[in-house]
């Protein structure tokens, strides 16, 4: 929803060779594309920033807040990553190839944010920021923080209960009929722009799916259409027989 309308106001500014890529960022991470990140969300977002290079090497001069996990050693880490597997995972190294190999690694552990930082070193110096030296931590520590989009865990499951807000399931119909929370309505993420307007506008919604992001695909679809009260649950979301379910951070 929002590539076309900013195709559309570039055409009308007079561009002429103008072209949407419709699946966006969510096509690009189905296809396992690698994402990258700025300077500016490693220095301030709540990632888990993973320096991949040797500890010899990477004690002289690497980005505050990282971790050491030379890249031969990372699938000894798998325990010490955040249970949460929407959690932001940012791989540096002077090697692409570790960084490539390393995303692929983490997929394969159904962690959904994860991304590279290219030339690391170079672009935080080119902000004016000054590296660290020294020792590197060597244990992840990790908080998830609940952005202004989003609903706690808590509060979702309080929602479910006394029925105060719409609750929208993002995933397939397939998911959805094994297994639902009370009172949800399906909305298939995939698709969704079809029927984003059968939303109410009289009562919060709250979206959630299996691990949050197709909860946020939707969200995204929903907020260019002018959707306001909605929130997303970016949790682990899972089913089981007889109603019953497992939330994980």
């Amino acid at each position: 929803m929002l590539s076309p309308k900013a195709a559309g106001l570039a055409a009308k500014n007079g561009y002429r060779n103008v072209k949407v890529n419709r699946e966006g960022e969510p096509g690009w991470k189905k296809e396992e594309y690698p994402r990258e990140v700025s300077a500016e969300f490693v220095k301030d977002g709540n990632v888990v920033l993973v320096d991949l290079r040797s500890a010899d090497t990477a004690a002289r001069g690497f980005l505050p807040r990282a971790v050491n996990i030379p890249f031969d050693k990372l699938k000894e880490y798998e325990a010490q990553l955040p249970e949460y597997r929407g959690a932001a995972l940012v791989f540096y190294s002077d090697r692409d190839d570790d960084v490539l190999a390393a995303l692929e690694l983490v997929r394969d552990w159904e962690y959904t944010n994860a991304t590279r930082f290219p030339n690391a070193l170079e672009a935080w110096k080119a902000k004016g920021w000054e590296l660290a030296t020294g020792v590197l931590a060597t244990t992840i520590s990790y908080v998830k923080k609940v952005g202004p989009n989003e609903v706690g865990t808590g509060d979702f499951l309080k929602a479910v209960e006394d029925g105060s807000v719409l609750v929208v399931d993002a995933r397939a119909p397939e998911e959805y009929e094994k297994g639902h929370f009370k009172g949800a309505v399906s909305l298939p993420a995939e698709g969704a722009a079809k029927r984003v307007a059968e939303l109410p506008t009289e009562k919060p919604v709250y979206v959630h799916c299996s691990t949050g992001s197709r909860a946020e695909m939707l969200f995204d679809i929903a907020a260019g259409s002018g959707y306001k009260d909605l929130k997303i649950l970016k949790a682990n979301v899972s089913f089981a027989g007889h109603g019953s379910y497992k939330i994980t951070d």
